[in-house]
């Protein structure tokens, strides 16, 4: 499977007028970032995706976090989790992971590590991803979060589809309403996840357990409908 085209449309950056979004494959603050921060990022993303192989399940998030994916790369993933002390690391990260950030201690994202314990901490066909694979920040400045709104969202689709073009076959869940809106709007019908941030973790565990094949109730592969369902975005979460 090759997702270089993917690659190409997320490092190229969001489509249109993006004010206080981030693109961090192609951007860099120098006061937050050190040398050579968004070629180290691709190369991170690249990696993990070699790791994944073909994707059995994909999990959506929101967009990026600057705990998260703006300075790792990875979406639901941490500086941490990839190149700081070896027993913080995921079991597929270490040497050739590097952090990006000029932070002496590396960012740690708590849903990260909710999501990747649910995983197991396999990357093995499990591709972690965002629906607006980039990092809005808010009004406190890059070190903030916010929602994409949806008119920033809807002229940014086009990577998601292209991605989902590219790994028809793999069950697609949406961690949150936001992604769930967002699947719906290509026609893609797929049951929400809830978010592992602000107490959520355990359900999503219980969730993520049964869509997996775990449970009594499986979760259905998320399909393309013929009709295209539209709904509003509702939590309000990233990475």
């Amino acid at each position: 499977m090759d997702l270089s085209a993917v690659l190409r449309l997320l490092y190229r950056g969001p489509r249109g007028d993006a004010p206080g979004v981030v693109n961090p494959y192609r951007e860099a603050v120098p006061e937050l970032d050190g040398p050579a921060a968004a070629r180290r990022r691709r190369e991170n993303l690249e990696t993990y995706m070699e790791r994944v192989g073909v994707p059995r399940v994909v999990l959506l998030g929101e967009a990026l976090g600057f705990r998260g994916g703006r300075f790792s790369g990875i979406a639901f993933t941490s500086e941490r989790q990839l190149a700081g002390p070896e027993e913080r690391r995921l079991p597929w990260a270490g040497p050739p992971f590097r952090a990006t950030s000029r932070n002496p201690i590396l960012w740690l994202e708590p849903s990260g590590s909710v999501v990747w314990g649910a995983l197991g901490g396999q990357a093995r066909g499990a591709l972690v991803w965002n629906t607006f694979p980039w990092h809005p920040h808010g009004a406190k400045g890059p070190l903030s979060n916010r929602t994409p709104e949806r008119s920033l969202v809807a002229a940014n689709l086009h990577v998601l589809e292209r991605l989902l073009a590219e790994i028809d076959g793999a069950r697609v869940l949406a961690v949150g309403r936001t992604a769930q809106a967002a699947l719906a709007t290509l026609g893609v019908k797929a049951l929400a996840l809830r978010h592992p941030s602000h107490g959520g973790a355990h359900l999503f565990r219980q969730q993520l357990w049964q869509a997996e094949g775990h449970g009594r109730q499986g979760m259905a592969p998320a399909r393309r409908d013929k009709a295209t369902c539209r709904r509003p975005p509702g939590a309000r979460h990233q990475d």
